[in-house]
């Protein structure tokens, strides 16, 4: 693994994982934002997640889900 990865689980819940092992769960509810990345919307549909463990930061384009949302993960 070489870029931050965020996964959704079907119930809800997401997983982001940053190649320096810094890792963090998040569901609807469980804490007001991320705690150990920064998630970041940028212009053009496009977001920035950075890790705050090491800095390391990847910067993509939103991909519309089946409802046609462009949140970036539990917010």
């Amino acid at each position: 693994m070489d870029e931050i990865e965020m996964m959704p689980i079907p119930d809800g819940t997401w997983i982001m994982v940053c190649p320096c092992g810094q890792s963090e769960v998040r569901g609807r509810g469980l804490k007001p934002s991320w705690q150990a990345f920064e998630a970041k919307m940028l212009p053009g549909r496009r977001y920035r997640v950075c890790c705050k463990a090491c800095g390391r930061c990847l910067e993509d384009r939103l991909i519309y889900g089946s409802k046609g949302s462009t949140r970036l993960g539990p917010s």
